[in-house]
């Protein structure tokens, strides 16, 4: 039994436990937090996410919350699943671990999740069904994922509707993506819920200004929702991706609120991308803890990729995958630019209920 303290990075540690098959003890959870004690809802929400999914697995947690034991089951996907996500945090907090863990189900993944689709705290859903699915091509994942959003619900209210599919792999492939590129296109979209169209408008005039200074090519999107498929709360937001001429793509996304004016919206959304282009990496920050979970499941060969300076996600995935799989990654530093070319061996993880064909 693998032991932890602290509630910082729980769903990591019981995505990595569940696909490990190792039982693991977390205690001291927010044990001298004034405001409330104990597993946070959105925490117990993703718990009950995971029994959904994961068939037999065994959660006992303390009167007070504080402590918790994860013996983990078999993890089983299937279809016609809808899950509430909650407002305490946004659809991608939900997705992330699920796309980590649908690959290695009995049968593919097909679940609707409500909630709040785009916030300032966690990766919307934009992201998602742009850049970080689209990554999953490179470990073999590339028919049947899909991420389609049915209704947007900003924060606080919510009332977003997405549904997400992942198909099943034998084993995932390695990887060799060591050459960012340079930028040939940026693409985004800029979405309004329950607000007037000139305010994505607004949002997509500052981003071009900011952007077509160093490249022509550059076109955003606008995305208003309006009636029951706007959700429950007014907002706003943009999210923004470059292509390299090797296929890297790179995000940054805004959420806008009620006292941040559109244009500083696009304003900052297009420095991000511009300083996640900067850090010459191949994957971006927000998916670089994914990158890594995946090259570590990944055959027994060898998979090499380029990263910006890594996140804290990232550093602490990296203990994780020692800790559960006995994964260790070779990192070398690049003066140059600040990246960080990441070397690892795969365990070779094998989903048995995946026929060879």
């Amino acid at each position: 039994m693998l032991r932890y303290k602290g509630a910082q990075h729980f769903r990591e540690r019981i995505v990595l436990a569940t696909l490990s098959g190792r039982t693991v003890r977390i205690d001291e959870i927010r044990s001298d937090d004034d405001e409330q004690i104990g597993l946070r809802p959105f925490e117990a929400n993703f718990l009950r996410l995971l029994e959904k999914v994961v068939n037999g697995a065994e959660i006992a947690i303390s009167e007070t919350g504080t402590s918790i034991r994860y013996r983990p089951g078999v993890i089983t996907g299937g279809g016609g699943i809808t899950h509430d996500c909650g407002t305490g945090r946004a659809i991608g907090y939900f997705v992330q671990p699920l796309i980590a863990l649908a690959p290695f189900a009995k049968a593919p993944l097909s679940i609707t999740l409500l909630g709040v689709t785009n916030d300032e705290v966690d990766v919307g859903v934009d992201v998602l069904r742009t850049v970080t699915l689209p990554m999953l091509r490179h470990f073999g994942l590339d028919d049947g994922v899909q991420l389609q959003i049915r209704k947007r619900g900003a924060a606080p209210l919510g009332g977003g509707e997405v549904l997400l599919e992942l198909p099943i792999v034998r084993e995932l492939s390695p990887i060799e993506l060591v050459d960012a590129g340079l930028v040939r296109r940026v693409r985004g979209v800029a979405y309004g819920m329950k607000v007037s169209p000139q305010l994505p408008n607004r949002v997509v005039s500052a981003a071009r200004a900011t952007l077509n200074h160093f490249l022509p090519d550059v076109w955003v999107y606008t995305d208003v929702f309006k009636g029951k498929a706007s959700g429950n709360s007014p907002g706003f937001g943009v999210a923004l991706v470059s292509e390299s001429t090797t296929g890297a793509l790179l995000a940054a996304e805004v959420a806008g609120g009620a006292r941040v004016p559109p244009e500083s919206v696009g304003e900052l959304a297009a420095d991000g991308l511009l300083e996640q282009v900067k850090q010459g990496g191949v994957v971006d920050g927000a998916n670089q803890h994914l990158a890594l979970l995946l090259m570590a499941l990944g055959k027994e060969d060898v998979s090499r990729l380029r990263l910006g300076p890594l996140t804290p996600f990232a550093v602490e995935m990296l203990r994780l995958l020692r800790d559960f799989f006995g994964v260790t990654f070779q990192l070398d530093a690049d003066l140059a630019d600040g990246s960080v070319l990441c070397t690892c061996r795969g365990v070779g993880f094998k989903n048995l209920a995946k026929r060879t064909t």
